[in-house]
């Protein structure tokens, strides 16, 4: 099918990248919304669209998760429909699950878990899709079960966080914004299956909890290309933003990798406020190496523990160097945390 339908669907002006475009587009229809746009007008607006550079925002891992929606058997292994038109998929999803966790960004696994028990939504389902050959209705997540597998090619990690979900969205019902909240995250990428359904519900999910949210689209497939295409169309760059596998891993634009976050006694005297997540420990940090910034004339110096004749330094070891990805999404390490701000800035008064 021709892609090049969906070219009027698509947000023509993308709300977080900037543009160089030329030619210019004609203002005549934009000043005089009244007059019709002419065949010449038509042409220089589809010009300026191809021409136009988009100049990308890099992510930083630090503050990046990778959200892997429902790549399982069910949507994948046991589903022709949707192997027939994505090939590379698997390939391509496995490129940016290597990408996020050699460059430490978090990864966080989601399954589906649609039982009658807790998805109202299935008697409604299943009635508009009726009850035709191959057509699932329940998809319980039971890691106990005999019959409970991972794609080879997305399979998760020790240490990786997996939340199954009972609808649509990775986000109604479960503990995702929590743990995006506890873990500092500010940028959400979103990829699996299906683009059209659980993807696009998830993304949606994400940009409305406030999350920059980012759709990988090659490590993406739907049942048909046709219906993945059109899902792009009508919300990429409109709601989330739209990359490839092969932008994650451009070292100026893509996913940076992570670097050890100094925090030291000092750091967390200097700052006022109190400690609940990862994000407010790097606006602490960010105040401190601005403050020796500033001390070393502009010259950028490491922080490092210092420890007087009056007082010792009491910030246990493993706080003294904290990655966003060794900080996991528990509450004793926001509670440890708050303990050490509570201690030493009653010392320092």
């Amino acid at each position: 099918m021709d892609e090049q339908q969906y070219e009027e669907l698509k947000w023509s002006e993308a709300p977080l990248y900037y543009h160089k475009t030329c030619p210019s587009v004609s203002a005549t229809s934009e000043t005089n919304p009244g007059l019709p746009i002419d065949d010449d007008e038509k042409e220089n607006h589809r010009n300026a669209k191809t021409n136009k550079r988009r100049h990308r925002i890099a992510l930083r891992a630090e503050t990046t998760a990778l959200l892997i929606v429902d790549v399982q058997p069910e949507y994948w292994g046991n589903c022709p429909s949707v192997r027939q038109d994505f090939p590379d998929f698997p390939e391509r999803l496995k490129s940016v699950v290597e990408t996020c966790r050699n460059r430490r960004a978090k990864i966080i696994w989601v399954r589906a878990d649609y039982r009658r028990a807790h998805s109202p939504w299935l008697v409604q389902f299943e009635r508009l899709r009726g009850k035709t050959p191959g057509f699932m209705v329940e998809v319980p997540c039971d890691p106990g079960s005999e019959n409970f597998t991972w794609e080879d090619f997305a399979t998760p990690l020790g240490g990786e966080v997996i939340i199954p979900k009972m609808s649509w969205s990775s986000t109604s019902d479960t503990a995702l914004k929590e743990v995006l909240r506890v873990s500092g995250i500010d940028t959400v990428l979103v990829c699996g299956l299906i683009t059209s359904v659980c993807v696009q519900h998830s993304a949606f999910g994400v940009f409305e909890a406030g999350y920059r949210t980012l759709l990988v689209t090659d490590a993406c497939a739907d049942r048909g290309r046709a219906r993945h295409n059109a899902a792009l169309a009508l919300y990429g760059d409109y709601m989330y933003e739209l990359v490839t596998s092969q932008d994650l891993q451009d070292p100026a634009t893509g996913l940076i990798p992570a670097k050890p976050l100094w925090l030291t006694r000092n750091n967390l005297c200097k700052n006022v406020s109190p400690l609940n997540s990862f994000v407010d420990l790097q606006s602490a940090l960010a105040v401190a190496q601005e403050q020796e910034e500033k001390n070393c004339g502009g010259q950028v110096s490491p922080v490092t523990p210092t420890t007087d004749e009056n007082e010792a330094s009491t910030v246990p070891s493993s706080l003294t160097t904290l990655s966003s990805s060794e900080f996991s999404p528990s509450v004793n390490n926001v509670q440890l945390i708050q303990k050490v701000l509570d201690r030493e800035m009653h010392e320092a008064k």
